[in-house]
């Protein structure tokens, strides 16, 4: 079963928000989850393991740090049950909490002991010794809380209405009106796009634009044309389409009109 949950009125503007995920899968099964265009923090909760992937096995009662990903990542279940909890940050949040670029921490799973973050070693552990899923999410935002009154870090208004002027647009709308825009040389405005976010705008825009894709897809049936759904979402033509599909996810367009493949998008599709 699949929840989500709002953050507070003071970690709004940093947090999109925070997510739940527990219940049954099949051992060996393999998932495709596509890039969302944000940076996640990942406990695991219970005595079941979550996932294992090429650089990073997921064990029970830790905490894990997923950076923006610019192409799918391949997931391997190794339980039978999984219960995870994240916390999504919203694009330029993250900067706010620690000082690295995000430019540096693209396609990065980690351990969290492995990055200067928010979460010291033991802070999963006495989380999990919780059973009320409020009660962790008040103990996760009373440590960001506090972060956040110690920071000094600020976030950039500039690349924050980059972000929701892309948001807005769907993706379709060109680098050179962005920073025509926002008051930035396109250069310039590309280079602190990338430290603040961990994406150029053109990658940002492609992530922001494949999920709308997705979106009409899922209003759509297999009776529907596909050429349509690319017109509609911004794409070239049908093969366009696909390979761009493809290229983020993994998998067919049609294959995200499949149930399972929809219970996973749930989960990693927060937003943009």
């Amino acid at each position: 079963m699949y929840k989500e949950y709002q953050p507070c009125n003071i970690l709004s503007p940093y947090i999109d928000r925070y997510w739940e995920y527990e219940g049954e899968t099949k051992y060996g099964i393999k998932f495709s989850v596509p890039p969302h265009g944000c940076a996640d923090v990942v406990f695991t909760i219970g005595n079941a393991a979550a996932y294992v992937d090429q650089s990073l096995t997921m064990h029970s009662h830790c905490s894990y740090f997923v950076g923006p990903m610019n192409t799918y990542t391949e997931l391997v279940a190794h339980t039978q049950n999984v219960h995870i909890l994240g916390v999504r940050f919203r694009p330029c949040g993250l900067s706010k909490f620690i000082e690295l670029p995000l430019s540096e921490l693209v396609n990065q799973k980690l351990y969290t002991d492995d990055l200067p973050t928010i979460f010291e070693h033991s802070f999963a552990e006495r989380l999990c010794e919780n059973n009320n899923i409020q009660q962790r999410i008040n103990m996760i935002e009373k440590c960001l809380i506090q972060q956040l009154i110690h920071s000094n870090r600020n976030s950039d208004k500039q690349i924050i209405l980059a972000v929701s002027r892309i948001k807005q647009g769907k993706g379709k709308i060109s680098i050179k009106t962005l920073s025509s825009d926002i008051c930035l040389c396109q250069r310039h405005f590309e280079r602190k796009f990338k430290i603040y976010t961990g994406y150029s705008p053109k990658e940002y825009s492609q992530i922001v634009k494949f999920w709308n894709a997705i979106d009409i897809l899922r209003n759509n049936t297999y009776f529907n044309s596909l050429l349509s759904v690319a017109v509609e979402a911004g794409y070239y033509d049908v093969p366009h389409l696909s390979r761009e599909i493809k290229r983020l996810s993994g998998n067919t367009p049609y294959a995200f009109l499949n149930p399972l493949i929809e219970n996973v998008v749930k989960v990693i599709h927060l937003e943009y």
